[in-house]
C-alpha cells in the first residue's frame, strides 16, 4: 500500500506530495472564499524535471494554478 509523501512545502504557497510514483503539486489561494487547495498531477517531464531541478522547475506553474486557478482541480476548505 504506497502512502501519499510529503516531499516538500512552504507555508501558504505550495506542497508538493508523491504518491503511487506521481507527483502531485497544491497551492493554496484565500480567494474566491472559502479558499481552495489548487492541485495538478506533474506531467512526466515536468516530474523528471522536478526531480532533477527541484521547485525552480514548477514556479511557472506554480504562478498560473495562482491567476487561472478555475482551470485546475479546486478542493474547498469547507
Amino acid at each position: 500500500m504506497n502512502k501519499r509523501k510529503l516531499l516538500e512545502k512552504k507555508e501558504w504557497e505550495y506542497y508538493v506530495f508523491e504518491e503511487n510514483n506521481t507527483i502531485e503539486l497544491s497551492v493554496p489561494i484565500p480567494n474566491p472564499i472559502p479558499g481552495f487547495d489548487i492541485t495538478y498531477t506533474l506531467s512526466e517531464p515536468e516530474r523528471e524535471k522536478y526531480l532533477h531541478t527541484g521547485i525552480k522547475a514548477l514556479e511557472e506553474r506554480i504562478q498560473d494554478m495562482k491567476v487561472n486557478f478555475s482551470n485546475y482541480k479546486m478542493n474547498s476548505w469547507r
